[in-house]
């Protein structure tokens, strides 16, 4: 896979139109800030991009459920004291 750094974009955005698979890199950080999948790849891989969504907001949703239960908790304690 091809690696193009933010910069580069930047300063010749038609590079985005020859592109087909590459990795996005912020070289002055140092670290990976995604892949870019060409459009005419979509319907190939929409069904597990909706899949890997679903599972981040369940993610998400669980997370937040976890954080209101500490919460409701909390209020209950210092409410019986």
């Amino acid at each position: 896979m091809v690696k193009y750094g933010i910069t580069e974009i930047q300063n010749k955005p038609s590079l985005l139109k020859s592109m087909e698979l590459a990795e996005i890199v912020d070289k002055r950080a140092g670290k990976s800030l995604g892949v870019f999948i060409s459009k005419k790849y979509e319907r190939y891989i929409a069904d597990t991009i909706k899949k890997i969504e679903k599972e981040e907001k369940l993610k998400k949703l669980q997370r937040l459920k976890k954080h209101q239960d500490i919460e409701f908790l909390e209020v209950g304690v210092d409410d019986g004291l």
